[in-house]
């Protein structure tokens, strides 16, 4: 059953994955009571899973404030995301079952949907569900949990990455070429699409760093939440 706590935690990792906290933001304790209208025990309760999780690090008087990974770090974070999604996407080509894959084309088409509708908090857990969905396959639990929770903590390549609608959009044909690839059992077609995505996503956060990209719109600007796809013709190069 779910606790006031469990709210509070959930609705505050989905701000942070959605670019509404954003590095070194605090959490205040003060903030949360009033805003969700529970005591201070629950908040706190959350605060301390956040901590637990590496969503925040204490800032200065011990206040929480939202972990910023960057540089190095985060492109140590990229390079072991490398190895262990190359992993996962050969057991999972093998493993998944025609169930999941069916579950993923309609995940994709609700990403699509949300995708249509600006629905940025939607694309967000939409996003979420399909990467989840496609790791789990692997029937590796561990590596599942691992690769999970380090994509949670890739949030700032996510974050610039989402700031180009078209790349956002694009999503929903990348998508589509990996279901393509686990019906066929093309283990090597999928490793290399999962792969190239996740390449995408950390060499826009490079170039962003560099030359900003202009958003399309302020509503699209603020889109967050998923690591980017590959350019239009991007994943078929191999």
């Amino acid at each position: 059953m779910s606790t006031a706590a469990d709210r509070v935690f959930g609705d505050l990792v989905r701000d942070i994955l959605s670019g509404a906290h954003r590095p070194r933001d605090q959490i205040s304790e003060r903030d949360l009571v009033a805003r969700f209208g529970v005591s201070r025990t629950p908040v706190r309760e959350a605060i301390k899973r956040l901590f637990e999780r590496g969503f925040v690090e204490a800032g200065p008087k011990g206040v929480a404030v939202v972990s910023d990974i960057a540089g190095e770090d985060l492109h140590n974070l990229y390079a072991l995301r490398l190895q262990l999604e190359s992993h996962a996407a050969m057991l999972t080509a093998a493993k998944i079952s025609p169930t999941e894959i069916d579950q993923l084309l309609r995940i994709n088409k609700d990403f699509a949907a949300a995708l249509a509708q600006h629905d940025l908090a939607r694309m967000l857990e939409v996003r979420a569900q399909f990467h989840a969905l496609a790791v789990r396959a692997s029937r590796n639990r561990w590596l599942a949990e691992v690769l999970i929770m380090l994509r949670d903590r890739a949030y700032p390549v996510r974050h610039l990455h989402w700031q180009d609608a078209e790349r956002a959009a694009q999503t929903v044909q990348i998508h589509d070429r990996m279901i393509t690839a686990l019906r066929r059992r093309d283990a090597k077609r999928y490793r290399d699409l999962v792969l190239q995505q996740i390449r995408a996503a950390i060499d826009c956060y490079d170039k962003q760093l560099r030359v900003p990209l202009k958003p399309i719109n302020r509503r699209v600007a603020r889109v967050r939440g998923a690591d980017g796809p590959l350019p239009p013709r991007e994943a078929d190069r191999r």
